[in-house]
């Protein structure tokens, strides 16, 4: 029979864990906002940095619920690891997309994507990709910047939301077998 009675317990640390993912991903949007808006390259520098730190943050984030479920005497089978780990990562999608509706219905008023037009429509760049023989990809991507300043607030948090959450049902199946296949050496040590 399963112990259930640390279930709720695991929950708050499932929480926990996703708020400060969720927090994570708003920093590096926040950055790649900067970096566009500003025009500066380390802002962009540190948002793919954020990145990467994030994807070791999963990673530690998916073990230390390993480390909690041992602690409260759970059994979880494989399937319902990535469950729980999955909803960690929903915490974070749905935090981060509230972060970025604010944005988007506040602050922003269109500059985003119009930074990102400015900086597509120069000159070098539209040289760049027709040197390149990529003239039809160019069209494309100048064609897609339309469309997306075109979209309202909510549009634009969607799409967004939609990419958090795929990538985070990629993300978490390694997270996953990472939390199964790990094995903590002492239990009085897993904090």
């Amino acid at each position: 029979m399963v112990n259930t009675n640390g279930l709720p317990v695991l929950r708050q640390f499932l929480m926990e864990y996703g708020s400060i993912m969720g927090l994570s991903w708003t920093a590096i949007f926040a950055l790649y906002v900067i970096g566009f808006r500003s025009g500066n390259g380390i802002f962009l520098l540190l948002a793919f940095l954020g990145l990467l730190g994030n994807v070791a943050l999963e990673f530690y984030f998916g073990i230390r619920v390993k480390k909690r479920s041992v602690q409260l005497n759970l059994s979880l089978s494989p399937l319902f690891t990535f469950v729980n780990i999955f909803s960690m990562f929903m915490y974070a999608c749905l935090l981060c997309g509230a972060m970025e509706y604010l944005y988007f219905q506040a602050i922003d008023k269109g500059t985003l994507i119009a930074a990102i037009g400015q900086m597509v429509e120069q000159s070098d760049v539209k040289q760049t990709y027709y040197q390149m023989g990529m003239k039809e990809s160019y069209d494309q991507v100048v064609s897609l910047i339309n469309e997306v300043s075109s979209l309202s607030a909510l549009d634009k948090v969607i799409l967004l939301f939609n990419q958090n959450f795929f990538t985070s049902l990629i993300i978490a199946v390694p997270v996953t077998m990472a939390n199964w296949f790990y094995k903590p050496k002492d239990v009085a040590q897993a904090e």
